[in-house]
């Protein structure tokens, strides 16, 4: 027959082993961060990336708004791109200065690039303007005070507006002045590329 007080102090010898030492958790907690630390960069690019596509979506919306507004409206309506300040905005007049991109226009919506996330500002960076396109040093090329205007005909002045995050995700939205089409491109870590 099995001894009871030895089964008693075997058990109480086994359960003094079960848990983990101080040198385990550190090297658990040593793991971990390291792993956090490689996955923060592609997550940190992936939500930037995010950012950018999220405001040239606003800004495309804001283009179809106009073509909608200029048609049934019958009077001219534009997306100004205020540099210093970092604000889109869809304008339906040029107030009493008769100058698009200026505090009297009569604005419809506005969104600023900050509230966006990522860091969002205008430019290219050092990537360089897309081929044949011409270079600016605040990111937009459109003519009028940096605003993209829409007549009711449908047509309004080509240009190029450039928005890209603090680590590097960058896209471009083009327009022509033919049927108020836009194109869009991204950078993709060598060069632009149409989407």
């Amino acid at each position: 027959m099995i001894n009871p007080a030895f089964d008693i102090s075997i058990l109480g010898k086994e359960a003094r082993k079960t848990g983990f030492t101080l040198l385990e958790l550190l090297t658990t907690v040593a793991i971990i961060a390291i792993i956090s630390a490689i996955a923060i960069l592609p997550v940190s690019f992936f939500y930037e990336k995010c950012c950018v596509m999220a405001a040239v979506s606003e800004i495309t919306g804001m283009i179809k708004e106009a073509k909608q507004n200029a048609l049934s409206n019958g009077k001219y309506y534009a997306i100004s791109f205020n540099t210093t300040n970092g604000i889109i905005s869809l304008v339906s007049g040029r107030g009493t200065d008769g100058t698009w991109n200026t505090p009297d226009d009569e604005v419809v919506r506005s969104f600023r690039l900050a509230d966006k996330g990522g860091g969002l500002r205008f430019g290219y960076g050092s990537y360089g303007p897309i081929p044949t396109y011409a270079a600016t040093a605040d990111g937009v090329t459109f003519p009028s005070n940096n605003t993209l205007v829409c007549n009711p005909d449908l047509t309004g002045n080509a240009g190029t507006v450039y928005i890209r995050s603090v680590s590097g995700a960058a896209m471009a939205l083009t327009m022509n002045s033919t049927n108020f089409g836009y194109k869009m491109y991204r950078w993709n870590g060598k060069k632009w590329v149409r989407l």
